[in-house]
């Protein structure tokens, strides 16, 4: 067994124990590539094809020539994968409201997921919410809108998932805090909360190669690998 297979083999574990993973970096590093890398492993693995993802793209299209690289010459594979994963909306979200519309008719019972979903992949779920709180000056109003997206769509959305057994994939834009003097995900003190596999990544100064950090409570696990066109090599 190659270390691949073992890298995998780690990502299908932590996949089918945890509600919530939480993808973030800077611009550039993957996230989009990751998420979708994860979710085309775990829904086609080997010649056993099952489950679907629910994609928003919030903010980032979906990388659909992407998908088609990484299947390369597996045509079975793809388009499984193709007609398994549903993309809303028909283009990015225009503002933060509307975003937060379908997000909030997700949390209702009522709302039908896709047959058999396994993934639900939100690709970017901070990038409107950070431009709305930048144009607000009052502190205590920034605060009540991070508050209610919390409390009202967020933390219900999650505990929905977890009734269903469906993984929430969060991809977030990260800003540097000074006085931490760190790189850290927006609206990262309240994802404190959250109980959920975290991984950020970050690219070399020196090299083509990137760092993957893994994050499962007070574990933490440190991962080099190289992205392509066809996927993620780890070693």
């Amino acid at each position: 067994m190659t270390f691949q297979d073992v890298v995998l083999q780690g990502f299908e574990k932590i996949l089918q124990h945890n509600s919530v993973i939480s993808i973030s970096g800077e611009s550039g590093t993957g996230k989009t590539s990751l998420a979708l890398f994860l979710v085309s492993q775990s829904l086609a693995i080997g010649d056993v094809y099952k489950g679907s993802c629910f994609w928003i793209q919030a903010s980032e299209p979906f990388p659909k020539n992407r998908l088609v690289s990484m299947c390369q010459d597996q045509n079975k594979k793809c388009d499984y994968l193709l007609n398994n994963l549903y993309i809303t909306p028909s283009k990015v979200f225009p503002s933060y409201s509307e975003q937060n519309n379908l997000l909030g008719k997700m949390v209702n019972e009522n709302f039908l997921f896709p047959p058999d979903l396994r993934f639900i992949v939100i690709d970017n779920i901070s990038h409107h919410l950070r431009f709305k709180i930048s144009k607000v000056d009052d502190i205590r109003k920034r605060t009540s809108i991070l508050e209610d997206i919390f409390d009202n769509i967020l933390c219900p959305l999650i505990l929905r998932c977890q009734r269903e057994n469906i993984t929430l994939i969060l991809l977030h834009e990260v800003s540097f805090n000074v006085k931490l003097q760190k790189t850290l995900p927006f609206f990262h003190s309240l994802y404190k909360r959250i109980k959920s596999v975290n991984i950020f990544l970050r690219k070399s100064l020196i090299s083509k190669d990137r760092e993957m950090v893994i994050e499962i409570g007070k574990k933490i696990a440190s991962l080099f690998f190289q992205l392509d066109n066809h996927g993620f090599f780890f070693f």
